[in-house]
């Protein structure tokens, strides 16, 4: 299992069936051993906390981050809105993330969930690899990309799995030879390139967090930190053959002057 997983965005307008999709897909990939999150993108301010409860009233106390734990499930509230890479790095290791709205992401594919051409249209950005939908029913043709029925959750799995890929980091910064992230996912796509063109891309292997915040660390270094910090554990008795490792330390700041705090 892979620390940065891969992403396949579902966009649709309103009540045109993207949470029943997301639904059957969850069933089917779990049904073949993946770990599957969800992120869900919502145009309401606090779609979740409820004015007057706890969590609520310490938010309008001042708190910038509150959280709720139960027996049986953790929520976490904050005073601003985060990137899905943020969300996804705190979802803990899964093999796939399917992305819930976010029409205007254009660094990762998308499955289009449609009622006509029209809508189809509108939600298309260079990056789709399967519509479905009612439009699916419509007798509509050459869309250019694969148009299945909505029950046909075996094949649209099969697209997620194929096509999903870790999500490019936006910065649009030219290394890869593609002028934005969309182009090179777009290439990608494609089969023209390898997603490890961006040289900015998370390693998959090694995650690395200051503070607990997740730092960018490109596949090169993360093989040199994974590299070094085994050589020095297989020195160790005991170790064997661990298939994942955690180091957590903590670092002593100093007074001006040389003297520890």
């Amino acid at each position: 299992m892979a620390l940065t997983p891969r992403v396949m965005v579902v966009v649709g307008f309103k009540g045109s069936g993207k949470t029943s999709l997301i639904e059957a897909l969850m069933g089917e990939l779990r049904g073949r051993g993946l770990r599957v999150g969800v992120v869900k993108h919502t145009a309401r301010p606090y779609p979740v906390d409820t004015p007057g409860k706890d969590t609520w009233r310490y938010r309008e106390a001042g708190a910038p981050a509150s959280a709720l734990i139960t027996p049986r499930a953790t929520a976490v509230f904050l005073s601003r809105a985060l990137k899905p890479e943020e969300v996804i790095g705190l979802l803990g290791p899964l093999d796939l993330v399917l992305l819930e709205g976010f029409k205007e992401e254009e660094r990762a594919p998308r499955i289009i969930v449609a009622r006509d051409r029209r809508e189809v249209e509108e939600l298309r950005n260079g990056l789709e690899v399967a519509v479905t939908g009612e439009v699916a029913k419509s007798g509509v043709k050459d869309l250019g990309v694969p148009l299945l029925d909505p029950g046909a959750v075996e094949d649209l799995a099969d697209v997620v799995e194929e096509k999903a890929m870790p999500l490019l980091p936006g910065l649009n910064c030219g290394r890869c030879g593609y002028p934005s992230c969309r182009e090179l996912a777009k290439a990608v796509l494609n089969g023209r390139e390898e997603v490890t063109k961006c040289v900015n891309l998370p390693s998959r292997e090694v995650r690395v967090l200051l503070d607990g915040v997740p730092l960018r660390v490109n596949p090169f270094v993360g093989k040199v930190l994974r590299n070094v910090l085994m050589g020095v554990l297989s020195t160790l008795k005991g170790v064997g053959e661990p298939r994942s490792v955690e180091v957590k330390f903590m670092i002593e700041k100093r007074k001006k002057g040389g003297g520890k705090r």
